[in-house]
């Protein structure tokens, strides 16, 4: 049972990252909406669904992680590099949606995209259904970076 709650706080704490990110960047779904979108932009009203999804299995690749069986030094690694993929998670709504600033914002997409990349190696060496669970929000990271980009170029 204390491993339930253990995920659930895992979950439940990315989740409230994400939605404390989307209360700083302001009416987000307001500002796509007039933006040019480039091709291949997902329609707006299923951006909240997926990212709740990806950060579900966020969290569980948090719990997984905190949950391994490895050296103080590898888990330490791993944690950090989630919890800056974490911070420039959070400030990119805010900055590209909340500040319209588009081409800043690509730049913390790209970053946010090594980060995420460099989390998934890191959690090969730890555990392997991580990194399995970490797979869909890399995915989406690339599409984002890809769409970010078209953004700042079109806007």
């Amino acid at each position: 049972m204390r491993k339930i709650g253990q995920w659930l706080l895992c979950v439940v704490g990315v989740e409230a990252v994400g939605v404390l990110s989307g209360l700083f960047a302001g009416d987000s779904a307001a500002t796509y909406a007039k933006l040019n979108t480039p091709p291949f932009s997902p329609p707006g009203n299923i951006i909240g669904i997926i990212w709740t999804i990806l950060y579900g299995l966020i969290g569980t690749a948090l719990f997984f992680i905190l949950d391994a069986k490895v050296s103080k030094k590898v888990k330490n690694q791993a944690l950090f590099l989630f919890a800056l993929q974490l911070i420039l998670n959070f400030i990119w709504s805010i900055v590209f949606f909340g500040g319209e600033n588009f081409f800043g914002g690509v730049v913390i997409v790209l970053l946010l995209l090594g980060t995420v990349f460099a989390c998934l190696i890191r959690f090969y060496s730890i555990q392997r259904l991580a990194t399995f669970l970490f797979t869909p929000y890399f995915i989406w990271c690339v599409y984002a970076a890809y769409l970010a980009i078209g953004l700042a170029i079109k806007n």
